[in-house]
């Protein structure tokens, strides 16, 4: 059989029989993550010049706090089983981390791939090695501190957001691929939705200013879409045999320094 004569297709029929998502794809692969870096340079900023958020900071904590403290709501925050407790012990590294870490472990062994392992251990890497020397450096006193205790850190960006956003967000992450479409979504609305109410339970419970959540969002999914770009297929064969469920576990050990601080203040 003779071979069927291609068509060519002129320039509006090639853009009609592109996909819909076509245009998205073409936008700059920088486009995402550097806004998210704009964002977190302004809000440093901003904390570290005294600028106009932080007055923002404190009408939004008045705010909270006149409700939070009112006979109505303060059932919500008032006690360590209290659904706004409850809400920021998601953040905590005790529970965070091991989220994570079994997650990873669940998809290398059904794969039989070191993969998820460096996903996750990059991840933690990652958490500690930004977080941690913030807080140390900005120094920021959290709600109701005049200033920073001796030998505690800052409360910029936020430890517990940045942690459940970073752990919770690579676990769906690793688990996505073997869960069917609609559950799929499903998992990823409860994930955004978790991370969100942590951040809000942060706010609520007076451990952290609204701005130092808002940095913590936007960090965490930084770390996520790092942490992804070091573990592609190219750097996991290069990569080898890692050890990167050591560094998993160091991330547990060195995080509890910076959790202790917030878990303090309650």
């Amino acid at each position: 059989m003779a071979p069927v004569p291609s068509v060519p297709m002129d320039d509006s029929r090639a853009a009609a029989a592109a996909p819909p998502h076509t245009a998205w794809q073409r936008r700059p692969a920088w486009l995402v993550p550097g806004g998210l870096l704009l964002i977190l340079a302004v809000l440093t900023v901003n904390v570290l010049a005294g600028g106009p958020l932080v007055g923002v900071d404190r009408r939004i904590r008045a705010a909270v706090q006149a409700q939070a403290a009112s006979a109505t709501w303060r059932w919500v925050g008032d006690s360590w089983h209290a659904p706004a407790r409850m809400l920021v012990e998601l953040g905590n590294n005790q529970v965070a981390v091991p989220v994570l870490a079994l997650s990873a472990l669940i998809v290398a062994a059904r794969h039989r791939s070191l993969r998820p392992l460096l996903a996750a251990a990059a991840g933690v890497v990652l958490l500690l090695a930004t977080v941690i020397p913030a807080k140390i450096l900005i120094g920021r006193p959290g709600p109701g501190q005049a200033v920073i205790a001796p030998g505690s850190m800052g409360v910029f960006p936020s430890g517990h957001t940045t942690t459940a956003g970073v752990c919770l967000m690579l676990a769906a992450a690793l688990l996505a691929p073997d869960l069917p479409a609609g559950v799929r979504r499903a998992a990823a609305a409860a994930v955004a939705a978790l991370c969100f109410l942590v951040g809000l339970a942060l706010i609520w419970c007076d451990f952290h200013w609204f701005t130092d959540v808002l940095a913590g969002w936007a960090l965490a999914a930084l770390i996520v879409m790092a942490a992804g770009r070091l573990t592609r297929p190219g750097l996991a064969r290069r990569g080898g045999n890692s050890g990167s469920g050591s560094a998993v576990g160091a991330g547990v050990t060195a995080v509890n320094r910076e959790q202790a601080d917030d878990s303090a203040r309650a």
